[in-house]
């Protein structure tokens, strides 16, 4: 079963690109924001001050304005005024719903009247409100802070990813035509649709929270130490763990999170690929045997999430083990301090809030871990498409084909650069020529106009399109005057209107109309009950295979085509169908140059040639009676059809 879908390993098995390289080849994406940029780093270090000062006010909160004792000093002032914080000789304390004026060294204690300690519990109660209102003030300006830095860096993700997105479909519009025959749809479509989305995430979930938690972090180390020496180092003690476990984490979820994103690349190749041939599948009642492959399939992808499941099953008890084993000791040495008065109460708090700050961004560089993997792998594997060299469109020295003459000069061609699939073909045909090419399967006839077209370049001879080498055009110009007609045409979804004139909206309905006809299409088309704007599925599926034909041969003569393809292009038709393909063909000959690749040698009798290949070669040449009368090899096809009909 596992050689089936080696694929699935493939990919596993690449050298991963290093992040910092990948964050290199983003930030040519990136930094055309780079006053959005400014605005998010200055709104994330704003954000970020406030996050690690609210602990701080907090303490101050707590020892100066809600635990405060009040001090008086009856020998300057009297009745005794309010004093908050001073070293005087005596202390408000409230005993028995009584407050009382307490001198500890002198074993003093006087009651205060009620209006006194009235004003000191108001004077008290104000200090308390107007804390509260800044503190609340914070808390806003800090929502409006983290919403404005957001909003700043998801601009920034989106723009950045969409302008990816756009230039790899790009990219892959000129990329070399093997690299669609090497890779599958589905693969193809994961890297443009899913993995550009895993971009998408790591700008709005990830690098700004990743920024900020590095931020808080150095923040928290640096106000701890500022609060308390002593209990910043007994704090400390964990952070080699810390270090050591992270780094263990980071390596060990990389390499499972990419053979995750791998297999799901895979499932979904598989997945898209079976679906589409799933009439395939029920004629030959395969279904049992492409369960059982998909099951396979699917358990590959289940072994590498539950790996991956393993590493965070470790991780994150592990951080929070340490974390309360942290916040105890810190609890213990600071309740010991306490009682010896070396610290406060407020400053204990803000140790607890500052471990809480300092635990957060580690829990949260975890949870955002697979996020950023899943990006840098996502990346990778985008840049890989961008590697893939663009075909070769020419030099550019002529843009059109004036008379549809083609000529090939010991042309010498190999897909795998090993073994030669033409081994030095030379032939001619003239302008308005009807050739027709044969030969059995893999021989070379479907190579050769692959080559007419430039999907594939030759390595060794010449090819001349009306005396000119075909490299000396701009191909994309060139194909505009090139048409080939496949055996599968492809057709999408859309009206048969839409398809002929390739949705270009400047073509009339009455020209379409005025080609189908002259290419006997609109005896076919005419039939649908809404005619040209009858909706037809993806691939045509919904039309039949002649039908589909003779919309592709529209569509080539209405972009005036100097030179027309048609491979295997009746060999499932109807003989209705094509009687009108060979009298569109007879008709189209007269401004056009027809070249036909055919298997059923009947289909090729009226061509005014025929070149016979085999083996990479050009065997035969001459017209239908005439090769027959060589009784050479087209003679022994022709009479093996024939005997087998």
């Amino acid at each position: 079963m596992a050689s089936i879908h080696e694929e699935i390993f493939l990919e596993e098995k690449e050298k991963i690109e290093g992040d910092f390289k990948t964050v290199l080849r983003l930030w040519k994406y990136i930094k055309k924001y780079k006053s959005l940029i400014i605005l998010t780093l200055v709104a994330l270090a704003i954000a970020t001050l406030i996050e690690l000062g609210l602990p701080y006010v907090i303490k101050y909160g707590i020892d100066n304005v809600i635990n405060v004792e009040y001090h008086f000093n009856l020998e300057t002032t009297n009745p005794p005024t309010f004093v908050q914080n001073t070293n005087g000789s005596y202390t408000l304390k409230k005993i028995d719903n009584n407050y009382y004026m307490i001198n500890k060294k002198a074993g003093e204690t006087i009651e205060v009247p009620s209006e006194t300690y009235s004003s000191y519990f108001d004077t008290s109660i104000k200090h308390i409100k107007n804390f509260s209102i800044f503190f609340v003030f914070l808390l806003f300006a800090q929502f409006l802070i983290n919403y404005g830095q957001l909003y700043f860096s998801n601009v920034v993700g989106q723009n950045v990813v969409y302008n990816l997105r756009n230039d790899l479909y790009k990219h892959l519009l000129r990329v070399e035509y093997s690299y669609f025959e090497k890779n599958t749809p589905g693969k193809i479509t994961t890297r443009v649709v899913h993995d550009t989305q895993n971009l998408s995430n790591f700008f709005s979930d990830v690098i700004t929270s990743l920024l900020k938690d590095v931020a808080i972090l150095i923040g928290v180390i640096a106000l701890m130490l500022l609060l308390d020496v002593q209990l910043s180092l007994y704090t400390f003690i964990m952070l080699p763990i810390i270090v050591f476990a992270t780094f263990l984490f980071r390596t060990f979820d990389r390499k499972a999170y990419n053979k995750v994103r791998t297999r799901v690349s895979a499932l979904n190749s598989y997945l898209a690929e079976n679906l589409s041939g799933s009439t395939v599948t029920r004629l030959f009642n395969q279904e049992e045997r492409k369960e059982d492959e998909f099951k396979y399939m699917s358990s590959k992808l289940y072994e590498a999430n539950i790996q991956q499941m393993y590493v965070f099953a470790i991780f994150r008890p592990l951080m929070n083990l340490l974390y309360y084993l942290t916040l105890s000791l810190i609890l213990w040495i600071g309740a010991k301090q306490i009682t010896q008065d070396a610290t406060t109460f407020g400053t204990i708090y803000a140790f607890t809030a500052y471990i809480d700050m300092f635990f957060r961004p580690i829990f949260d560089i975890a949870e955002k871990f697979d996020i950023m993997e899943d990006a840098f792998a996502s990346a990778g594997k985008i840049f890989k498409i961008f590697e893939q060299k663009l075909e070769d469109l020419g030099k550019g020295l002529y843009t059109t084909i004036e008379k549809g003459k083609i000529e090939f000069d010991d042309v010498k061609f190999s897909y795998d650069g090993n073994i030669e699939v033409l081994k030095g073909v030379s032939f001619k045909i003239e302008p308005n020529e009807r050739v027709a090419i044969v030969g059995e399967t893999g021989s070379g006839k479907t190579t050769i106009i692959k080559l007419i077209s430039g999907l594939y370049k030759y390595q060794e001879g010449r090819i001349l399109i009306d005396d000119k080498e075909l490299y000396d055009y701009d191909l994309n110009m060139l194909r505009k005057k090139i048409a080939v007609v496949p055996q599968d045409v492809y057709l999408f979804s859309g009206t048969i209107l839409d398809n002929i004139r390739l949705f270009n909206p400047d073509i009339s309905e009455e020209e379409v109309e005025r080609v189908a006809k002259f290419v006997y299409a609109d005896q076919i088309i005419n039939k649908f009950p809404n005619n040209y704007y009858t909706v037809i599925t993806e691939r045509g599926a919904s039309l039949s295979a002649g039908e589909r034909q003779l919309v592709a041969l529209t569509r080539a003569v209405l972009y005036d085509a100097k030179i027309i393809v048609l491979d295997e292009a009746t060999a499932n038709v109807d003989v209705e169908t094509e009687y009108l393909i060979q009298q569109a063909l007879n008709k189209i000959s007269e401004k056009s140059t027809i070249i036909s690749i055919a298997h059923r040698l009947s289909t090729v009798k009226s061509s005014n040639r025929i070149i016979v290949v085999h083996d990479g070669l050009i065997a035969e040449e001459g017209t239908h009676e005439e090769l027959m009368s060589k009784r050479g090899i087209y003679y022994e096809l022709y009479k093996l059809q024939f005997e087998k009909t």
